[in-house]
């Protein structure tokens, strides 16, 4: 009697399993997908805020100066550090440093730098939720714009300031479906200063 309970108990599963099997989505490459339902990875949004690379100050009157060539390496540098992951949008204020920090990324993801405003915190913050649920972006802001930016997200601010010398920064900020937030704080580039 137990034999043929176990019997029926093990045709019964390999029922269940190749049911579940056959209702799995299946991936690009014809594996199966594993879907959890308590997993809210797939639906994370995740912003990657920098401040604009080196930009040139040899000339006091220009308000929209360049970056200098070590703005152009750091710019070279996040494109190389985010190779591996992917990128979705791009956003920069309207000056050329914060556009040509993300000049690279661009380049190589063909990807449109979308303006924002530099101060309008709460706006940039609706449109990469409203644009880009579960996706990945790069911001390109400044370095008093930075933390209000992480604070607005909901994310504690990670460091007190940030200098007029501090060029490195790197936050990862991660939402959740549910609205919260968390922060990384990295460094890339070139950091001696």
């Amino acid at each position: 009697m137990k034999k043929f309970l176990l019997q029926q108990l093990s045709v019964f599963l390999l029922m269940l399993f190749a049911v579940a099997c056959r209702q799995s989505p299946v991936g690009q490459e014809g594996a199966l997908a594993v879907v959890d339902p308590m997993d809210s990875n797939a639906q994370l949004t995740v912003v990657y805020l920098v401040r604009h690379a080196e930009k040139d100050i040899s000339d006091p009157s220009n308000q929209d100066p360049d970056l200098t060539p070590e703005g152009v390496a750091r710019a070279e540098a996040l494109r190389t550090l985010l190779e591996q992951q992917q990128v979705d949008a791009l956003y920069a204020t309207k000056y050329v440093r914060t556009k040509n920090t993300l000049k690279p990324l661009a380049e190589e993801r063909k990807l449109e730098v979308r303006q924002y405003e530099a101060h309008d915190f709460q706006g940039l913050k609706k449109s990469i939720l409203q644009n880009h649920p579960g996706q990945t972006v790069v911001v390109s802001g400044h370095s008093n714009t930075l933390l209000p930016i992480v604070e607005a997200f909901g994310a504690k601010r990670p460091v007190p300031d940030i200098t007029e010398q501090e060029y490195d920064y790197l936050f990862k900020v991660v939402l959740t479906p549910d609205g919260s937030a968390t922060v990384e704080t990295d460094r890339f580039g070139n950091t001696a200063k």
